[in-house]
């Protein structure tokens, strides 16, 4: 079997991952509180996932949110096998996958979709492919829909860009699968690095970079590192592509690198402010986070809320807790949202008042007291999103294949469970 198929790994299986923050409640609410109009979630929808490897996330996402169509993606036939064996097991029937390139995909008739996301996809594809990437998001996303699109960033990826490059080479000419290939080269890297020359002394933590991936699973080094095609991006190239196609840039979907209050001292937040254009406010924010991993959300011909509608989504929008929000505990030391001092009593007081029943975030501004602002309260609820004490709640919560996706995660000795209530998923483990 060939290790890679244009250029990226494909004889051992990437590890699964669910990510929440590209679930389609995430986004549409993420979407809606910073101010744009999102896609309609109490209605039919249509959810596209390029690259979509063995399906977990998608499934954990159909089976929560039986309103949406769902879609996965994926060049690699050993993968889908599992996403269709999946399908066999759950009978979930708003979930169809597509064996395809993204070529092949790009040729296809496919009715448009309101939510396009790819994860760990674009910075280990060829320029080719990402330019048919965008190709395919301009053609098949609707107006008002949303991307997420994840990334490696510099600066930080920028100093794994040699040991990359060095894994890569000496994986060519080694023998065994790529898990096996990984696990050697990181090796030959890792005592490389005893010497604390050149780069790990310029850079020293580096070792210790390098001593956490070794824990990692090799079939995770395998993809992350043996592709022919690994190429961090800069966040203004990656707004201005996205730009060209009439996409807007809107918020990392992670929530925490926008946290300002939480991550940026005074004097960084007013640079960012004072900078007139998005793609100069981005790089900022990338140097002084030291940024290694982007989770970029844009909406296609971006339309903002006007004050009627901004109103009536605070009156619709609901949030509950999840089930391991700290309920009648002291903030005061969370490693999460503690240094933010001054609003712990507020988090403390939503999450009692969510404990006793799903709330609206019209609701939620007349019990709180002492009394604070719409747009205070916006920036609160995604700090307690963020944290993963609360989410919006899904309007549509009775959906019949949750416990069977359940299940068939348990059969899988997966650690996630979907969450109807939510529309989402969480890790039963952590």
């Amino acid at each position: 079997m060939n290790l890679l198929q244009d250029g990226y790994v494909v004889d051992v299986p990437y590890p699964t991952f669910v990510h929440r923050q590209a679930m389609p409640g995430w986004l549409s609410n993420l979407v809606q509180l910073q101010g744009n109009q999102a896609p309609d979630l109490n209605k039919p929808y249509r959810y596209l996932e390029l690259g979509c490897a063995m399906g977990i996330h998608l499934h954990l996402t159909a089976a929560s949110n039986p309103l949406g169509i769902f879609f996965g993606v994926d060049f690699n036939a050993q993968q889908l096998m599992v996403a269709e064996e999946g399908l066999k097991t759950t009978k979930i029937d708003n979930l169809e996958f597509i064996h395809a390139s993204f070529y092949e995909l790009l040729q296809q008739d496919l009715e448009p979709f309101d939510f396009i996301v790819t994860h760990g996809v674009w910075s280990w594809i060829s320029a080719e492919n990402q330019k048919i990437m965008l190709e395919l998001i301009n053609k098949f996303l609707k107006p008002g829909g949303i991307v997420y699109c994840s990334y490696m960033s510099h600066p930080r990826a920028t100093e794994l860009s040699s040991i990359q490059k060095l894994m890569f080479e000496v994986s060519r000419n080694l023998q065994g699968d790529s898990a096996t290939k990984a696990v050697q080269s990181l090796s030959l890297v890792r005592n490389i690095a005893k010497s604390h020359m050149g780069l790990f002394e310029k850079i020293p933590h580096l070792t210790q970079t390098l001593t956490e991936l070794a824990q990692d699973k090799p079939n995770y080094i395998a993809h992350d590192f043996l592709s022919e095609h690994w190429e961090p991006q800069h966040s203004a190239d990656m707004i201005r592509a996205f730009g060209d196609f009439d996409m807007s840039f809107i918020t990392g979907a992670g929530i925490v690198e926008y946290l300002d209050q939480l991550n940026l001292p005074l004097d960084i937040r007013k640079i960012i402010k004072s900078l007139p254009l998005i793609t100069m406010q981005e790089t900022v924010r990338d140097i002084a986070l030291y940024t290694l991993q982007r989770q970029d959300v844009y909406v296609k011909s971006r339309q903002r809320l006007s004050p009627v509608q901004q109103q009536q989504y605070l009156e619709r929008a609901m949030f509950g807790n999840l089930p391991q929000a700290p309920v009648g505990k002291s903030l005061k030391n969370d490693t999460k949202i503690g240094k933010i001092h001054d609003a712990v009593p507020v988090f403390e007081q939503i999450l009692s008042l969510l404990a006793q029943q799903h709330l609206t975030l019209s609701q939620l501004l007349a019990q709180l007291s002492p009394k604070i602002s719409a747009m205070q309260l916006k920036d609160i609820i995604l700090v307690l999103m963020w944290a993963g004490y609360i989410h919006p709640i899904n309007p549509t919560p009775n959906a019949p294949y949750i416990t069977a996706t359940n299940q068939w995660m348990q059969q899988q000795q997966l650690p996630w469970q979907s969450l109807a209530t939510f529309g989402t998923a969480i890790d039963i483990q952590s």
